[in-house]
């Protein structure tokens, strides 16, 4: 019961300001680059940061409108990483190169796996295999999602994403 109000709250504080955004740093599987939320801080860059796992519909889904979002807003002063949650490293690897051999260039950003030894974040334990955040340009969480993105959320990430 504990974790129930615990979850509710944290729920509730998300929807109503932001909050001081965890770590998160890790090399990209794609490029090798290493990635730190906290470099991006004070940079005027917001951060669409997108939790999934490999073998997940909602997931697929959810990336290919992300990926498209991208692309179509790619002027904008934002990033977008993935981080995989899949438990298998041949899960996640697989994905990762299907990505690179499949999506235009201009759609890809960076993915981690957040069971690779050099990946390190403390978002905590995931309630949904796709969840998505938005970290403000000063590192705070100002919006999350879980499960489908729908059509109305997309106005939310956008705003979200322009207003820090």
């Amino acid at each position: 019961m504990k974790n129930f109000w615990q979850a509710f709250l944290y729920s509730v504080l998300l929807c109503t300001s932001a909050i001081a955004a965890p770590t998160l740093q890790g090399r990209d599987v794609i490029s090798a680059k290493s990635i730190n939320l906290a470099q991006l801080r004070g940079k005027d860059q917001t951060v669409l940061l997108v939790f999934f796992k490999a073998g997940c519909n909602t997931c697929v889904y959810n990336f290919k409108l992300i990926r498209e979002f991208y692309k179509a807003n790619k002027t904008s002063r934002f990033n977008v990483i993935g981080v995989g949650l899949d438990s298998k490293p041949e899960l996640f690897r697989s994905y990762a190169e299907l990505v690179r051999a499949t999506t235009p260039k201009d759609e890809q950003f960076p993915l981690l796996w957040r069971f690779d030894g050099a990946q390190q974040d403390n978002f905590g334990e995931m309630n949904s295999d796709s969840t998505v955040f938005v970290i403000g340009k000063t590192g705070e969480i100002t919006l999350k999602r879980e499960g489908i993105i729908q059509d109305a959320d997309w106005d939310d990430i956008w705003t979200a994403l322009q207003n820090q």
